[in-house]
């Protein structure tokens, strides 16, 4: 719970939007973010112009490569009708949470009053070649040497099996049952991608695509959009009565290649990311009951709640059996320890809501932001108590670099 007299927010979210997630053939980049962004500045409840945002700041991971366009600021200021400061955030699968971050840190230092984030990705379009284009996000001898990111995190969940799973099937079965939750999950999310239930025997059944890694363990190719209004503390009064504060804005950094990597059962930058945003917020892991998590393969949601501090090292895995064997079947199936619980991915994650990479940072703040104001529809998280606290984490690559942000409804 954020403690009213505890720390004080640094920004807030006053409206959001998206576009649906998927393979959006006929849409091209620039229509994709004008969209996200008119439902956004639309969805403020007392109501702002384009003429009122003072800066923007976008996130994408391949739009040079997949569009052949440079200059970005100079084609969305065109689309926007706006000729303001824009500003590109290339941060690989984190390019949306960076976006976030540089955002929040615009309106911190006064610069700014009023700004737009937004991320968005067109990568259907490359479909044949997208495994390769993705590779620029890892070491270049990764690459010679033939690796995919479906590869990599092979590697990473091969040695958490080996090094905790010890032979136990229940190990694998956790793996396969983050999947299911999350496609669970997404059957009242009306953006998604993918809104079919799997089981945990189909996704264990599915196509091997890089051992142990199945189809059905890796998020799809997407396309998409997404957009946020944030503003300071004091501005969100005037534009809402219902603002979403943002408690916490941190980022991490780590090495890009594997072989460089303290150990490959864990994330370090989500550790140092997560344990500054923690600090920031004045809270505790216990006391966030939502997360948007970065699942681009469903051993990154695994390692994150390591990493997070939620359970112990080596023992997600059985937290997270242990809680969907007690919760199946509940609309969100929570992860439980002890006293404390935290529903993650409520709308479905990159796993099933889509992974149009520069989006998804920027797509898990739209989430939280609607959850929090009890507006996610059919979506919607049912509580006990008040849903007053969430964090969105979103990494790079295979770690190279995390965004945290903590959000809450008090002031």
């Amino acid at each position: 719970m954020v403690q009213k007299d505890g720390p004080k927010p640094i920004a807030a979210v006053v409206g959001a939007g998206r576009t649906k997630f998927g393979e959006l053939w006929y849409d091209n980049p620039e229509k994709l973010l004008v969209e996200a962004g008119l439902e956004c500045v639309e969805s403020v409840d007392k109501g702002i112009g384009r003429k009122d945002i003072q800066a923007c700041f976008f996130g994408s991971f391949l739009y040079q490569h997949t569009n052949k366009r440079g200059l970005i600021p100079g084609y969305m200021a065109q689309e926007l009708g706006l000729n303001i400061p824009i500003s590109m955030t290339e941060a690989a699968c984190a390019s949306g949470g960076a976006a976030v971050y540089n955002a929040v840190l615009g309106i911190q230092s006064g610069k700014f009053d009023i700004v737009l984030a937004g991320g968005f990705e067109k990568m259907s379009d490359r479909v044949d070649k997208i495994m390769d284009d993705l590779m620029f996000a890892a070491d270049p001898h990764e690459f010679d040497a033939g690796f995919t990111f479906i590869g990599l995190y092979a590697v990473m969940m091969s040695r958490y099996l080996y090094d905790y799973g010890k032979g136990d099937e229940r190990c694998l079965d956790a793996m396969a049952i983050v999947a299911s939750k999350n496609h669970h999950h997404a059957m009242g999310n009306p953006y998604a991608q993918y809104r079919r239930e799997f089981t945990v025997e189909a996704v264990k059944r599915s196509a091997l695509v890089a051992d142990p890694v199945r189809l059905l363990h890796c998020s799809p190719v997407s396309d998409g959009a997404a957009s946020l209004i944030i503003t300071s503390p004091e501005k969100a009064k005037e534009m809402t009565d219902t603002p979403i504060y943002i408690y916490a804005s941190q980022q991490a950094t780590d090495s890009v290649a594997l072989s460089a990597r303290d150990n490959l059962t864990g994330v370090k930058s989500t550790r140092l990311a997560m344990g500054a945003a923690l600090e920031q917020a004045g809270m505790k892991i216990s006391e966030i009951p939502l997360a948007e998590v970065h699942d681009c393969f469903t051993i990154e949601e695994v390692m994150y709640m390591e990493d997070s501090g939620f359970y112990n090292t080596g023992e997600a895995w059985k937290g997270i059996f242990d809680s969907y064997k007690d919760y199946e079947g509940l609309r969100h199936i929570p992860y439980v320890r002890g006293d404390a619980e935290v529903i993650v991915n409520p709308g479905g994650g990159l796993k099933a809501d889509g992974h149009p990479v520069g989006a998804t940072g920027v797509r898990q703040v739209f989430e939280v932001y609607r959850q929090l104001r009890g507006e996610a529809g059919d979506c919607q998280v049912e509580s006990d108590g008040d849903l007053d606290a969430a964090l969105c984490h979103n990494i790079g690559g295979t770690g190279g670099i995390c965004t945290v942000h903590i959000f809450g409804r008090g002031a």
